[in-house]
């Protein structure tokens, strides 16, 4: 779980980022209601190149060419403004409500004489699918102070009936991914991570970090998880870094 800033720190962070929409400065809050609904929803148009064959699929919320969503995911990420989580989930939380209606009308099709058309690009989110955030290795956890992907997890989970499982946990410390090219990060994060929870046999889980690069974190989280029988992962993020 997150754990609380130093006195000292949050007087800091509270002198260089008082509190106030990062969108329009509206006084009081990290995110209004207004700027909330202006943020961008990733476009169909974009195709990401993701090595992630463990995954069933990675949802990518939000676009990183949107000015305000990326200075709101540095902020969360890199100044230590874990406040900003709250409405980071909800932006999350309101592109994933719009997948599950899609979800829910490309449900298989019952015909009379009960055969089943079954969409291609089909995809079923069962209520009791599991959410679990990408773990933070116990050093970098201590460094920033909390685990940003722990953050969302939990923020987003509470809009949605699905149970979430903080069980995933990352047993080896590794560079960090973002000064690594592709082959490297890749080699980077083999075995990092083991699923300590309990069984996952034919269950869905959804898992959740704030961006993705190249989609090597996520799926060796994932192959973590499918040694344990999940049935289908997938990755929840808010864009594509």
């Amino acid at each position: 779980m997150p754990r609380p800033l130093s006195r000292l720190k949050a007087f800091v962070l509270d002198l260089l980022f008082p509190l106030e929409c990062l969108g329009c400065k509206q006084e009081g809050v990290w995110l209004c209601p207004d700027c909330l609904r202006r943020l961008k929803f990733s476009g169909g148009e974009k195709i990401y190149n993701l090595k992630a064959p463990a995954l069933n699929k990675i949802f990518i919320a939000g676009d990183y060419d949107d000015a305000l969503l990326a200075d709101m995911i540095k902020k969360f990420k890199y100044h230590f403004l874990a406040a900003i989580g709250k409405p980071l989930a909800d932006f999350l939380a309101l592109y994933w409500s719009g997948q599950l209606v899609l979800a829910r009308l490309s449900k298989p099709t019952a015909m009379a004489d009960d055969s089943i058309i079954i969409p291609d690009d089909s995809i079923i989110i069962p209520d009791d699918s599991i959410i679990i955030p990408v773990p933070l290795s116990k050093k970098r956890e201590r460094w920033r102070g909390f685990n940003q992907a722990e953050i969302l997890a939990r923020e987003f989970a509470a809009n949605f009936s699905y149970p979430l499982s903080y069980e995933l946990k990352r047993i080896k410390h590794r560079r960090a991914q973002t000064s690594l090219n592709e082959a490297e990060r890749l080699e980077n994060v083999k075995g990092a991570f083991a699923y300590a929870g309990g069984d996952l046999t034919g269950r869905t889980v959804i898992l959740i970090d704030d961006v993705v690069t190249t989609g090597a974190t996520l799926n060796e989280a994932a192959v973590a998880l499918r040694a344990r029988d999940a049935a289908k992962v997938y990755g929840l993020v808010l864009a594509k870094g």
